[in-house]
């Protein structure tokens, strides 16, 4: 029998023993076994090892009893089974990446903002928001001369709405960093 033919089989036990749950759930719950089993399979192909698909398959158990586990996780409240960790783990990275996407983004940004606000008390003639004649092109930033044939927009309002905007990000990337702060 096949790798494929083994875990399509395994699959198929499993999802006849998770019956109990709501076909969405069930369906679910499949997937994701399904997943950490190429997963593993791609992990000891990538460390130098033959793919051994009945060897993953026997740590998760047979699947009634992987079943019985999900079942009573999902149904009634029990742990999770350790296949679950494992998406559970992956789920961590994820939200890890999207931390410090936010905080290196949220920083800068804002940062950027305030730099502008200060840049243009002190040079106002090269910061700005200026509008091409056509108003088809707008061009915000620190700019040396202004840019020729265009109109500033926003004059000296520009420092106050550059450092509030600044500042509200600052705030709202610190509000979003503390959901998505990684537990450990």
């Amino acid at each position: 029998m096949t790798d494929r033919e083994l875990i399509h089989d395994y699959l198929k036990s499993l999802s006849s023993y998770l019956s109990r749950l709501d076909k969405a759930d069930a369906d679910e719950v499949v997937r994701e076994i399904e997943s950490h089993v190429h997963d593993a399979l791609e992990e000891q192909i990538a460390n130098g090892q033959s793919a051994d698909a009945r060897a993953i398959l026997a740590g998760l158990g047979t699947p009634r009893e992987l079943a019985s586990q999900y079942v009573g996780h999902i149904l009634q409240g029990t742990p999770p089974p350790t296949g679950f960790r494992a998406i559970q783990r992956v789920k961590q990275q994820a939200t890890r990446g999207l931390f410090w996407a936010t905080a290196v983004l949220g920083a800068i940004t804002s940062g950027a903002l305030v730099l502008l606000a200060a840049y243009e008390l002190w040079e106002p003639a090269a910061v700005g928001l200026w509008s091409s004649e056509d108003g088809r092109t707008l061009v915000v930033g620190m700019v040396s001369p202004s840019p020729a044939n265009s109109r500033e927009l926003l004059g000296n309002l520009l420092a106050p709405i550059a450092l509030a905007g600044g500042i509200s990000l600052a705030w709202l990337t610190k509000r979003l960093l503390a959901v998505l702060k990684p537990k450990r």
